[in-house]
C-alpha cells in the first residue's frame, strides 16, 4: 500500500496553528487584555497629573493655610519641584508612549487580533525601559532634591539610616511596577498562546 507523502514543515506548522486555534482562546489573552486597559487608564491619569504640574505647578500648594512657617515650606517646595521639573518632563514624554502602547495593546488583545502580541510586547519592553530610566533619575535627581527638602534636623544622628530608607522607598515604587510588563512579556509569548495568535486574523 502507498503511503502518503510526508508533511512538510509549513503544512505541519499550519496543521498546529488549526489545532490551538481550535482549542480556544488562552485565559491570558482576555485577562492580560482587561488589565492593559485598567492600567492604561491609570497612565492616562498620571500624564494628566504631570501635564498639569509642568505647565501649572503643584495645585495642593495653593491649599495650604497661609502662615509664616507653611510660606516657607511651600517656597523650598517649589525649589525642589523646579530641580525636578526636566525629569518630569522626560518621564511625562515616556509615559505618554507607555501609556499608547497598553492601551492599543488591550484594545487588540480583548478583539483577538494577531497584531496584539505585538502591540503587548511594544509595551512591555517600553514600560521597563521607562522603570529603568526613572529609577536612575530618581537616584540622581529626585533623591537629591527630595534630601534637601525632607531631611529633618532630627535625624542628624541617623542620617545614613534615613537615606537609606528614603532612596529605598523610592526605589521600590519605581521598581515594583516593573512586575506586570515582565509578566505579560513572559506569559502572553509562551508557545501555545504564540502559535494561537499566529491563528488569529490581523
Amino acid at each position: 500500500m502507498d503511503q502518503p507523502p510526508p508533511l512538510t514543515p509549513e503544512e505541519i506548522a499550519a496543521a498546529q496553528a488549526t489545532n490551538y486555534s481550535q482549542i480556544g482562546e488562552p485565559q491570558t489573552v482576555k485577562i492580560f487584555g482587561i488589565l492593559h486597559l485598567v492600567f492604561g487608564a491609570f497612565g492616562v491619569f498620571s500624564v494628566v497629573s504631570g501635564l498639569i504640574v509642568i505647565f501649572i505647578g503643584n495645585p495642593f500648594t495653593a491649599l495650604l493655610p497661609q502662615t509664616p512657617e507653611l510660606a516657607a515650606q511651600a517656597q523650598a517646595q517649589a525649589e525642589m519641584e523646579k530641580q525636578m521639573l526636566p525629569m518630569n518632563v522626560v518621564v511625562t514624554c515616556l509615559t505618554i508612549v507607555v501609556t499608547f502602547l497598553i492601551i492599543t495593546a488591550g484594545i487588540t488583545l480583548l478583539k483577538k487580533r494577531r497584531s496584539a502580541l505585538k502591540w503587548s510586547n511594544r509595551y512591555a519592553i517600553s514600560s521597563i525601559i521607562l522603570k529603568i530610566i526613572t529609577a536612575i533619575l530618581t537616584v540622581t535627581v529626585t533623591y537629591p532634591a527630595m534630601k534637601e527638602f525632607m531631611t529633618p534636623p532630627s535625624a542628624a544622628g541617623s542620617h545614613g539610616a534615613f537615606e537609606a530608607g528614603m532612596i529605598g522607598g523610592m526605589l521600590i515604587g519605581v521598581l515594583i511596577p516593573v512586575i506586570y510588563p515582565i509578566l505579560a512579556l513572559v506569559l502572553l509569548n509562551r508557545p501555545n498562546t504564540k502559535d494561537w495568535f499566529a491563528s488569529r486574523p490581523e
